[in-house]
């Protein structure tokens, strides 16, 4: 089920700021070398990648369709989740126990999901059960069967995970913020779908929705490992160059409306003694330019834990919170830039008015230059250890396929990552953080919460279990 983390864990940034700011530098300043990345495109479209890591017995398959939650169509929210939660549940040649103990029985892992713009399935084993790893993928992406039996055990599975959120005030202040910021888009529905859309998901969604996305020239395959590359091309060929090609449709996105004003969403739960708060409004897409500039923003506004200005003045000097975050979306249309926290229901004006506040400020006045050193020797450190397994380097590499973002990317990141400069935020701030035109979304105690709410302008309220 979705559980937003919008602050990074504090430790491990205390531990990163703690390597890159001593004589750890140096070798953490080191360009990230990969082996080399061997590519080939498949007669059907499949593009495979293969990258030899031999530091490990160990190899990790990661299969992605380029089409994930987004491509839900309307009124079918889940639908992708759902789908691929069903791969591992039986096969032409295997039910869901026998896959279970297949994978079990080599210490392997076997999984799949979805997210906004991919559906993925991997596959770790040792390189010893390669062939095993990779007969089992093929078998869960080609052959599901979809069987009535498991599609209504994993939908009272769903439904029951989605009845728990709805006790849940920050999952509700969430589904609340994504649905009032986004209206009929794709992102404005829960990924896992609503009670009503998941009920209303048949077999024949289920079956056309695999037979329309999940096709050759819609998918990459990463292996990353300790393999060779000429065994792996020729017997992924083997597995996957009878997979059919077939074209498709992107579907059409319904644009969200634009924000004027502060638009408030109060959701009444009278049982509250703290209020859950979401602020927020549209935000980039992964795609853009100004992607590092804005990355590096966010981290000083409040992406970054306890080393952010958000929790610095609302935790911290104010007292009015415990945990506070923003966080910018990466998705292939435009995301959210989303502030969300929790507070005393007295403070509830108080903590927006502080959130709003550092917004305007870090829209007028260039941030430190301690500021943007401390955030770049945290990416300085983070960013390598996105690459110690295969499987992290397997998902680096499906990211900048999906996402194009250019062969350079991994090299020059921490390259862009130290480019931005003062000015460079001051610009991002301005274009893309409106203080004046923003979406809030509060779930407290409406009897209370309401008249403090309504000097920053007109308050909707809608029942928490609405």
């Amino acid at each position: 089920m979705r559980k937003k983390i919008v602050v990074v864990n504090t430790i491990l940034i205390a531990f990163l700021l703690f390597l890159t700011s001593s004589n750890f530098r140096i070798a953490s300043a080191q360009e990230i070398k990969l082996p080399e990345i061997k590519k080939e495109i498949l007669d059907n479209g499949l593009k495979v990648i293969v990258i030899e890591h031999h530091e490990l017995p160990v190899v990790a398959f990661r299969l992605v369709l380029k089409s994930g939650s987004a491509y839900d169509p309307a009124g079918k929210a889940g639908l992708a989740d759902l789908t691929a939660g069903l791969l591992r549940k039986g096969t032409k040649t295997k039910d869901a126990t026998q896959i279970s103990e297949a994978i079990d029985f080599v210490g392997g892992s076997l999984d799949a999901g979805a997210d906004w713009d991919a559906t993925f399935a991997t596959c770790r084993v040792l390189n010893k059960y390669f062939d095993t790893g990779l007969d089992l993928l093929t078998d869960i992406i080609l052959n599901p069967t979809f069987k009535e039996d498991e599609i209504e055990r994993l939908r009272r599975q769903t439904l029951a995970g989605i009845m728990q959120q709805k006790d849940d005030p920050g999952s509700v202040a969430e589904e609340n913020f994504r649905k009032f910021v986004f209206g009929e888009h794709p992102y404005g529905q829960p990924r896992e779908g609503t009670e009503e859309s998941v009920s209303g998901i048949t077999r024949e969604d289920i079956v056309n929705f695999h037979k329309t996305y999940y096709v050759p020239n819609n998918a990459i395959l990463a292996v990353v490992g300790d393999v060779k590359t000429a065994d792996v091309l020729k017997k992924v060929k083997s597995k996957f160059g009878s997979w059919e090609k077939r074209e498709f449709a992107t579907p059409n996105f319904v644009q969200p409306p634009q924000i004027k004003g502060h638009q408030i969403l109060l959701v009444d739960k009278p049982d509250l003694t703290q209020s859950y708060v979401k602020i927020g409004h549209f935000g980039i897409d992964r795609k853009s330019p100004d992607y590092f500039p804005v990355r590096v923003m966010n981290y000083i506004l409040g992406g970054g834990g306890f080393a952010s200005r958000l929790m610095d003045e609302v935790r911290a000097k104010r007292g009015l919170t415990y945990d506070i975050g923003c966080n910018f979306d990466s998705y292939k249309l435009k995301g959210a830039f989303e502030v969300s926290t929790y507070t005393r229901i007295d403070s509830t004006l108080g903590a927006i008015q502080a959130v709003l506040d550092q917004i305007k400020r870090i829209r007028t006045e260039k941030v430190s230059q301690k500021e943007l050193s401390e955030t770049q020797s945290f990416y300085d450190g983070y960013f390598p250890l996105q690459f110690e397994t295969p499987e992290q380097i397997a998902t680096q590499i499906l990211n900048v396929e999906i996402y194009d973002l250019g062969e350079d990317y991994i090299k020059n990141f921490r390259k862009n990552i130290s480019a931005v400069t003062a000015d460079d935020i001051l610009r991002v701030a301005q274009k893309y953080l409106d203080p004046d035109n923003i979406k809030l979304v509060v779930v407290s105690k409406a009897e209370e919460v309401k008249p403090k709410l309504e000097s920053l302008g007109e308050v909707e309220v809608t029942s928490f279990l609405k």
